[in-house]
């Protein structure tokens, strides 16, 4: 009986050492999947309609997670997705960083009000705070030019954006229900 014990603790331990594993990777979900759709968003295409999905993508990730699962994207992600579109694309570094870190601050305040809301709800609330946010990187790539760059190319953008987001968050939403297991 005594040599049975240490075999149930060794067990025992594996299990959790398993379990807690198993939940380190699924809080590295919503991040990586985030990282790949703003990987695919760069592949180039020879339309240039295409070239305004990638920061569709890094917005739509940032609103989506934070709202819907803000203990499992957090600061730490919304900077390193940031950091991965700015050296993406061709924008100054830091650039999309500031944009993403501006959105988190904005859901911080107002997050608990979209969350559990219907999705036309959130959709809006996407289009009032991206529409912040890509104000405030337009003035900050202007300020970095020390000219104002054209407002019609960011308004188109902005349109997008907002067009681009219910595909995208159903992407994510896919994500958020079969691959991401909540802790029981």
């Amino acid at each position: 009986m005594n040599r049975l014990q240490p075999l149930n603790d060794r067990s025992i331990m594996q299990e959790e050492v398993t379990e807690n594993v198993k939940n380190s990777f699924q809080r590295l979900i919503p991040l990586c999947f985030s990282l790949l759709l703003l990987c695919l968003s760069c592949i180039p295409f020879k339309i240039t309609f295409f070239d305004y999905a990638r920061s569709a993508v890094g917005l739509v990730c940032v609103y989506y997670w934070l709202i819907h699962r803000p203990d499992i994207f957090n600061l730490f992600s919304v900077y390193l997705l940031g950091l991965v579109a700015d050296i993406l694309s061709a924008v100054p570094l830091g650039t999309n960083i500031f944009t993403y870190l501006i959105l988190y601050i904005l859901l911080l305040n107002l997050g608990r009000f979209f969350n559990g809301k219907p999705f036309v709800v959130t959709w809006y609330g996407f289009a009032i705070l991206s529409l912040i946010t890509l104000f405030c990187k337009w003035l900050m790539v202007s300020i970095y030019y020390s000219q104002f760059l054209p407002f019609a190319q960011i308004l188109f953008g902005y349109l997008f954006v907002v067009a681009a987001y219910p595909i995208l968050s159903l992407l994510n939403a896919f994500v958020q229900n079969y691959l991401i297991q909540d802790e029981v």
